[in-house]
């Protein structure tokens, strides 16, 4: 009887950080931990180049617009932290649009590799979407499979997987100040991947620290609910827009479990 292929979840040690090379690529790495019965440590590395973005036609609803695409590439590196790949026959990239079924986009029997797609069809290539099927918001999921000796098939969790969010360009990263009536305060606002941010304070408590990361989608904005200091007690929402002066209007923010509900706050871009 043919052995069935066993598929099973890894277990996902995360390590993000940010760095600035000599080539002057800022890559957020992502350590991925397979567990002993594969026994490698490996490292997934996404430049901040990769993305689908693009402008959407003027007029219509966004979840109806045609998107004329600008920019559509990604760039990744798989590199092997510790172990070894003796158990290990194939590591795969795979994507898949919208939950649709998978496909392979790159594969490798030795590490480090090196993955580039630099056009929009080959992004696409085998999703049954077409470019004039892209909708704002659409997602081009990007995973690692890796297939063991043995037959053996395993996914790493999503601490590994990375998403090619079609959006609009942006470009929000910067320093702010919101004038309370205590005083201004200062807050700096990084980009961790095409159209997201992180704020390194929540609104409502300045010079706190608590970070918060948001999204810009074609200018509207929104708190990522769950990715903030205290998400898992007092989960954040709030939206708002960036005014035609590049500032950000936050028209209603909400943290459970405190005092501030329904707030709006002005970050005028410095």
């Amino acid at each position: 009887m043919k052995k069935m292929k066993k598929f099973k979840n890894l277990f996902i040690l995360l390590i993000s950080m940010i760095t600035i090379v000599s080539c002057g690529i800022t890559d957020e790495d992502t350590f991925a931990v397979v567990n002993d019965e594969a026994g490698a440590l490996i490292r997934l590395v996404t430049s901040p180049s990769s993305s689908i973005l693009g402008n959407p036609e003027s007029g219509v609803d966004l979840k109806d617009a045609i998107v004329r695409i600008t920019n559509a590439s990604l760039d990744l590196k798989i590199e092997l932290a510790s172990g070894n790949l003796d158990n290990i026959s194939k590591i795969e990239i795979v994507k898949s649009y919208n939950g649709s079924a998978e496909v392979v986009l790159g594969e490798t029997t030795t590490l480090p590799y090196d993955l580039v797609v630099d056009n929009l069809n080959d992004l696409i290539s085998g999703t049954n979407i077409t470019p004039d099927d892209l909708r704002i918001g659409d997602v081009l999921k990007i995973r690692v499979r890796v297939t063991q000796t043995d037959g053996d098939v395993y996914y790493y969790n999503s601490s590994s997987e990375y998403n090619l969010v079609v959006n609009c360009s942006s470009n929000l990263a910067g320093s702010y100040t919101v004038n309370y009536t205590s005083g201004p305060a200062i807050y700096n606002v990084i980009e961790i991947s095409p159209g997201k941010y992180q704020s390194d304070q929540m609104l409502g408590w300045p010079t706190s620290g608590y970070w918060v990361n948001f999204t810009d989608t074609c200018g509207v904005l929104s708190f990522d609910i769950n990715e903030w200091r205290f998400s898992g007690s007092n989960p954040v929402s709030g939206e708002g827009y960036v005014d035609s002066d590049g500032n950000l209007v936050w028209t209603s923010v909400s943290v459970a479990g405190t005092g501030l509900q329904g707030s709006s706050f002005t970050m005028v871009k410095n």
